[in-house]
């Protein structure tokens, strides 16, 4: 029968490789993050234009704007994961995105006019977007499996440390080596913390 030791050391190593790409795309996104100078300053490409037609839908404060929304994309073919604002009492904002790019349409309620255009992500931009994706939120499936897997890599991050803190307690020849290192990580976050 496996002692608990080695129950802990395969839980650690095989969480270890499930997080693998969760944790790299973590890494690379909050690199470019912090860098996005050396990445061409966070932009995307340009701006293509994809249509201006007519288009009417009353839009009032009571509704909902994300149901409003859905519909306008419903409309116009372009369902999917979306934020939706209101800049203006005249104009609804949608932005439907994907990890490839994203499409802005403005509604503008005055001229009974919708506009829409098209912006293709770099590869740092396709990185970042992975970082700050939506989930629950949004209508699709896939959306919601997106969240589902990041619930599922955080609650797998929590039990990787805690198998890691066993390991490392479980080897007392260690554990000065081991302290300096979690002492060392819990004080530069605590003075972060308490600096900015």
């Amino acid at each position: 029968m496996p002692t608990f030791d080695k129950i802990n050391r395969r839980t650690h190593l095989y969480l270890g490789l499930f997080l693998l790409p969760w944790l790299t795309m973590y890494g690379l996104s909050s690199f470019i993050v912090i860098h996005q100078s050396w990445f061409g300053g966070g932009q995307a490409l340009a701006w293509e234009p994809l249509f201006e037609r007519e288009y009417h839908r009353p839009v009032s404060d009571t509704e909902d704007l994300r149901a409003t929304a859905q519909e306008i994309l419903k409309d116009n073919n372009l369902q999917g994961a979306f934020w939706v604002d209101k800049p203006n009492p005249d104009t609804v904002h949608i932005d439907r995105f994907t990890f490839r790019g994203s499409t802005s349409l403005n509604y503008s309620l005055k001229e009974q006019k919708l506009r829409a255009k098209h912006q293709r992500m770099k590869l740092p931009q396709f990185v970042m977007r992975m970082h700050f994706r939506g989930g629950y939120g949004q209508p699709t499936f896939w959306d919601k499996f997106w969240g589902f897997l990041v619930d599922l890599a955080c609650v797998t991050i929590i039990i990787w440390i805690a198998s890691g803190l066993i390991m490392w307690w479980r080897l007392p020849r260690l554990r000065a080596w081991g302290a300096i290192a979690l002492g060392s990580g819990i004080l530069s976050f605590l003075l972060l913390i308490w600096t900015l």
